[in-house]
């Protein structure tokens, strides 16, 4: 094979898996849709307890881990109001690998070949929209995962409150009381 051939070619290889996992990261960041989380794990139990009376260690053991699942999710979602190249910068940081990858046939061309360095930087200006599309797509996922959570964070708070209601602890001679009383009022009737 020609030498003068195989250097194109080995520019268009190049360009084309950039591109490639370029896509990749696009299409795999737009598909995390919110799923199952660890909130909804939480809430399903709390709702399949309903009926039972829990008591006051379990009540604080699921607020246990409620906070530790707040802090979690607190450490690794997206901030309020990032946008995409916020993320793209601040937040996912390795998306510019491809690009600066893709700088690397500029850098090797601009000395001895300085009309297909002009041509060459079509690659990481590709890479680079691909990055921010995918930097898009994290930043709209975040909010959709954000929307899920504090919905299932929510329905939790009202669970726990329902079953803290029906968990109180029983008063000392409550029962002989109202046993007392109905006794009472059936003698009254009759």
């Amino acid at each position: 094979m020609d030498s003068t051939l195989l250097y194109p070619l080995l520019g268009v290889a190049v360009w084309a898996g950039l591109v490639a996992l370029q896509l990749a990261d696009l299409s795999l960041t737009a598909s995390r849709v919110p799923k199952l989380s660890a909130y909804a794990a939480i809430r399903d139990e709390l709702e399949d307890a309903a009926g039972a009376r829990l008591s006051a260690e379990q009540l604080a053991g699921y607020r246990d881990r409620l906070a530790a699942l707040d802090e979690l999710e607190s450490a690794r979602a997206v901030p309020l109001g990032r946008g995409a190249n916020a993320q793209l910068w601040r937040g996912t940081p390795w998306r510019l690998l491809p690009v600066v990858l893709a700088l690397v046939p500029f850098v090797g061309l601009v000395a001895s070949v300085p009309l297909a360095a002009v041509l060459s930087l079509a690659l990481p200006a590709t890479a680079y929209v691909l990055a921010l599309a995918a930097a898009r797509a994290s930043v709209a996922a975040a909010g959709a995962r954000a929307v899920v959570r504090d919905s299932q964070r929510a329905e939790i708070d009202e669970l726990l409150r329902d079953a803290a209601k029906s968990s109180r602890v029983p008063v000392a001679g409550l029962g002989d009381r109202v046993r007392r009383a109905l006794q009472i009022l059936r003698e009254q009737q009759g």
